[in-house]
Order: C-alpha cells, then structure tokens, then sequence
C-alpha cells in the first residue's frame, strides 16, 4: 500500500459506502460474486442451456483475480457496476422472476448489450478472449475489430437476432406511443470528493506544521521542529497531487520552514527572556522522529522498481511536444499506483513503469495549470484534452483500438480499461499508447512509424479520472499484444532522470529526441 493511501485509509474507511443491495438484479450479482464456487441455482436454465456453469466460473474467478473480493454492487444507468477491493467493473445482467441471473456480460460486451438482450457471459478486458477477435466476435454477437480504427458493430449474428426483435403488432392495431423516459441522472463522481479530501488533508497537515513551532514550551522542543521542517517539504512535494493546484501552491510546503524560523523569536533570546533548553516535549519528539521517517521511507520507495538484470531501460522521446507537461503517476509504489498494483496478488505486470502525462496550459486563461477548476467535471477544461500524440519510437504498429467515447472526468471507465490505444512493437518491446481521444486515432494495424509520426489526440476513453496520456513498455511476447508482457523501465530523453511522479518538462514542438531543460 502506497504512502498515500496508508495516510488516508482511514478516512476512506469512514467516507466509502459499504455494499448497497439494489433489487434482485444486484443480489443475485452479490450471491454469484461472493460464492467461492458456483451453484446451479444461481442461473436460469435458458442460461445455463447457452453457457456451461463451468464457463461462468471461469468468468467470474478471472474478475476476481484481477480486481479482488467484490465490495459493493450498485446499479449505474442501465448497467450494474461491481466495486471490487482494487476496481470496478460494469456488466449487463438481467434476472427472472425467481431471481435467477438470465443474463451475464462483463467487459466490452456489457456497453454493447445494453439496450439489447443478449444471454452470455462474455469474458471482459485483460480475460481469455481478448487476445483472439474472432472468439470475441462470437461471445459478443458483433464483429468487433480491436486491429483497425475505428472500432466496427456491424451486424448482430443471425442467431442471436430474432430473440432482439420485439413482436409485430396484431393486424389492425395500432401500436401506442411509449410515454417519454427522462434520462438517468448522473452518479456522483467519488474520485472528484477523494481528490478534494486529500488536498484538504495535506493543507490541514501544512497548517499543523505551521501553529506547532509557536505552541512548544521549551527551545529543544522549538530545534527538533524546525529540523523536520524540510522533510516535510519534501514529502509534500512529492507525494501530494500538486498538478491539480496553480504552480504558486508548491511555495506552501515551505511555509512551515519559515513559520519554525520566525518561532525563534519566542524560543531564543532575542525578544525576550527565550524558552529553557529542557528535555523537549513527547509531541515535538514523535513528530521529529515519524516526519523524517516517513519522508526517508517515501524516498527509498520513489525509486522505481528495480527490474530483471536482463531488461535494459528503453529511452523514448515524449509523445507530447508543444508545452510543459508532468507526470501525475511515475515511479516506484509510493508515488505511482501502477507500481503499487502491481506488487499486488493478481496484479498487472504490464503497468509496473507505466506513467500519466498531463499538459500544464499557457496564458492567462491557465496559468501554468492543467485544468480550469481542481475537478472539472467536462473534458475540454483540462489542458491536455485534444492535445496531439506522436509516436515516441520507431516500429510497427500492432495493435490499434479506436471507436470507445470519452468518459466524463472523474467517472467509471473500467469497463475499457486501455481505452482508445495504440500499440508499437520497437523489435525488443511494446510501447501502449492509451486513454486516447474517440475517432483521433490516424494509424493502422501493420503501419511502420517513425519518432514524431502522428498517432493520435490525448482523450478520457481508459480507466483513468480525468483526461491523460499512459505511457508504458512491456516486453515483447511472442503474439505481442497489450497486457501480454511484463512491464519495461523507461526515460524520456526530454526528461532528466527517472520518470517520477511530480517531475515536469518543456518539449519543443519539433524536437523529437533532444533532451529538454529538465524537471522544474
């Protein structure tokens, strides 16, 4: 578990909602998601008829290996969304009268039948069935292609048209006219509320270390605090997510250090008789000991993970130019979730390097900010949104997904977890491209690219909360597809030093390889 998250479970444990049981729909997805092994009884028997209980299992044990236990089960629109201990997912799933599920679909299919209804489990992103298009082809009732933009739904199977049809009408009667259906309305959005809890958290932590140096009674007391004082500095600087706040708020971190310089007035001599130089106080000591600590602990587990002695650090240029940019994941498991993840039982190999590129806006609209708002809720007021996505190698195109819409911000995507992607094969790695903008996409399965090629445009179509580039190498598998390797090291060459989480950089728009001025 990240330093972050050690620091905020706590308050998430108060603020989260615990499971919410929503009709029998939600039940019966809580009763199979909870079994250790599946029962008949769970499924209808036009279900169990069309798909093997065998294959049910196989379905449901590859979401749990790759989110974790179910947690919650709540209905989204015409979907229900599984909260797992380390995601979510979105599946199609209907009931009969007796509260036996009729209908089981996960992952892409889920989108696609809504609206429709079909009777099948269908293996989700990351699962048996996504490396094979044709047996995806199959389980949705769709041509789906994942090789050429933009993502194609033709025609449904002739199979599975006629249960989709609704009955013709008897002859001489006219068919009513269905009263209008108001839309749903819009989930709240609790990644925006977490993100305003972790600011408020850091600020009222910088506000602590700001009133203690002028609270302590003795001027051993007053030293100790005012040794911490950098390592907390640092710890906020690099742990805190200050690409959401105007560039001047990473001066704060250093407001403690001044307010424990100004504290000597008090402590010292020099207006006044001073405080006793006695054995200090038990929350001056705790504090002078966990703050270093902490930040020493957070810097050993920045570092990115060490990896295998035989896999040698790629070195890409940005895939974004024209701008300043940050990271807002990077690193090692402290300061990157990916890392993090991936240390996990079931956790993505793939993404242990990967990083997030966000675009720090210019001109007085922005100031140097990378939206308008801490969590706006649409995509065009962040910065980085339809911002254009160049190749960063050279290679060929292997993988190329386009078609998926752009989420709001801050709202479920992991029903398509890679979103709109593209995927490089260099010869000794795969390079992704993900979370990119719907219909941007302007390559092809089987194109080479060179470094600067135009790919695409930055979008929201992935699992992340707001619009953002993911960038990361994989090894390269035999059938090298996205998820089918383990995770790769990488520098950008405009970047000096390791990719870490809160490092910025400028890159011209045309210098593709030329190393850049540097973090800020």
């Amino acid at each position: 578990m990240g330093t972050r998250d050690r620091l905020l479970a706590p308050l998430r444990r108060i603020a989260s909602p615990g499971p919410v049981a929503q009709g029998p729909t939600a039940r019966a997805l809580t009763a199979v998601f909870r079994a250790e092994a599946l029962s008949p009884a769970l499924f209808a028997p036009e279900l169990l008829a069309r798909v093997p209980l065998a294959r049910l299992q196989e379905t449901v044990d590859a979401l749990r290996d790759r989110h974790g236990p179910l947690r919650s089960v709540r209905p989204q629109q015409e979907l229900h969304r599984l909260g797992f201990a380390r995601g979510a997912e979105l599946v199609w799933a209907g009931t009969d009268a007796a509260g036996r599920l009729t209908t089981l679909v996960t992952g892409p299919g889920a989108l696609l039948a809504r609206g429709s209804a079909p009777a099948a489990a269908v293996p989700g992103p990351g699962r048996p069935g996504d490396d094979d298009p044709a047996a995806l082809d199959d389980a949705l009732g769709y041509d789906y292609d994942i090789r050429t933009p933009p993502l194609g739904i033709r025609l449904p199977h002739p199979a599975l048209t006629p249960p989709w049809k609704p009955a013709p009408p008897p002859a001489g009667r006219a068919t009513p006219a269905a009263p209008p259906v108001p839309p749903p309305a819009a989930p709240p959005a609790p990644a925006a509320a977490a993100l305003q809890r972790t600011v408020l958290g850091y600020a009222a932590a910088t506000a602590v270390e700001l009133t203690i140096p002028f609270l302590t009674d003795t001027a051993s007391g007053w030293a100790l605090l005012l040794a911490q004082t950098p390592a907390f500095a640092w710890y906020v600087l690099r742990t805190a997510p200050a690409h959401t706040l105007p560039p001047w708020f990473r001066l704060l971190p250093l407001l403690p250090l001044a307010a424990a310089v100004l504290a000597a007035a008090r402590a010292l001599p020099l207006l006044g008789p001073g405080l006793p130089w006695t054995a200090p106080g038990l929350p001056e000591t705790a504090l002078a000991a966990a703050v270093p600590a902490l930040a020493v602990w957070t810097h050993r587990r920045s570092a990115p993970i060490r990896p295998s002695p035989s896999a040698h650090p790629l070195v890409l240029a940005s895939p974004l130019r024209g701008g300043r940019f940050t990271l807002t994941e990077g690193g090692g498991p402290a300061v990157n979730r990916y890392a993090q993840e991936s240390l996990l039982p079931g956790g993505g190999r793939s993404h242990r390097y990967a990083v997030e590129l966000v675009r720090l806006g210019a001109g007085p609209q922005w100031r140097g900010r990378r939206a308008l708002g801490l969590a706006p809720a649409v995509n065009e007021r962040y910065a980085v949104y339809g911002h254009p996505v160049v190749s960063p190698c050279d290679g060929v195109v292997v993988a190329a997904v386009d078609g998926l819409p752009d989420h709001e911000p801050y709202r479920s995507g992991a029903d398509h977890p890679e979103g709109n992607h593209v995927a490089i094969d260099t010869g000794r790695a795969l390079v992704v491209l993900s979370w990119l903008r719907q219909d941007s996409v302007r390559v092809r399965r089987g194109q080479h690219l060179t470094t600067g090629t135009p790919v695409a445009a930055v979008g929201n179509s992935g699992d992340g909360s707001e619009p953002a580039l993911q960038l990361r190498a994989e090894t390269r598998a035999s059938r090298p597809l996205p998820g089918s390797g383990a995770g790769l090291p990488f520098r950008l060459a405009e970047l000096r030093g390791a990719p870490l989480r809160g490092r910025r950089f400028a890159v011209p728009d045309r210098s593709p390889t030329g190393p850049g001025p540097g973090p800020a």
